[in-house]
This record gives C-alpha cells, structure tokens and sequence, in this order.
C-alpha cells in the first residue's frame, strides 16, 4: 500500500509585519483586533537585515515578541535583506488572507508594493504612526472590516 504524505493544511491568518520598533505594537493590537473579527489566528512577522545578526536590539525584539504572546500571536523572526520577499513566502506558507504593515517613511523602500505585486489578492492596512489606518483592497476580495484607527491597548 502506498501511502502519500499529506500537506498540512494552511490555516488563514491575520499577518502583522514589524521592524522591531517598540511602537510596531500599534500594529499588533491592529492585526488583533482584524483576526477577533474574523475569527482567525494572528501570527507576527519581524525580517531584520542579514548585517543585524547578534546587533539586532534584542530589547525592542523581546518587547514585540511580548506584545504579540500577549495579544496571542506567534511571532516569527528572520534574518534576510529582502524582507519583501521572506514576507510573500511566509504570507503564503500560513494562508494569511490580510496584510498588516507600517507606513513607509521616506526613503520608501517598496515593501508594501512589492508585498502587493506579488500577491494582489491579499488586502494590506497600513498603520500611521499617528493611527491612521489606510488599506489597499483587491477589487476581487472583500478587504474585511475597514479600520479607520488603531484599537486602543487593553488595560486591566
């Protein structure tokens, strides 16, 4: 009898892309707030520079890492200097179905269109610093709940 080893499934997900900033948490409560309404996981993203090696601020790093066990989301780090490019492969490795990222600053250096060329279907908000929530939508999926501003922390 021969017996094919099954893929595993991809489940849809909500993807929050950071940069290892401590405010990237803006982006997590953002990317949370998406996945309760949809009912889906919420997993977090963080691609620093293959030059950040051990340099990378591990402070900032522990403090995200925090915020996404908290709001319940696995975050996945990767050391790569095409960040655009580890993001479209893991997009596609969890079956995210919505796109989370910061606003570019000058110089932009084209994630959110890169991200967007690669994988047009995929909806993108992107959050401001100042809590604006811009989106691009697909004309052939629903972009899901229209968020206008960043969900506010919890506080206990």
């Amino acid at each position: 009898m021969n017996k094919r080893k099954k893929t595993p499934s991809k489940r849809s997900s909500i993807l929050v892309c950071v940069t290892g900033q401590k405010d990237c948490d803006r982006l997590i409560r953002t990317g949370r707030h998406l996945a309760d309404s949809q009912k889906i996981e919420l997993q977090v993203l963080c691609v620093q520079p293959t030059h950040a090696g051990y340099e990378a601020n591990g402070e900032e790093l522990e403090y995200l890492r925090q915020t996404a066990r908290d709001a319940d989301a696995e975050m996945t780090v990767f050391f790569n200097d095409d960040a655009a490019l580890i993001a479209v492969g893991f997009i596609k490795q969890i079956g995210a179905i919505h796109v989370v990222t910061g606003m570019a600053e000058v110089p932009i250096n084209g994630f959110v269109d890169t991200i967007h060329r690669m994988v047009p279907s995929i909806p993108i908000s992107m959050v401001s610093k100042e809590g604006v929530i811009y989106n691009i939508c697909p004309n052939s999926a629903e972009c899901g709940p229209h968020l206008t501003a960043v969900p506010q922390a919890v506080t206990e």
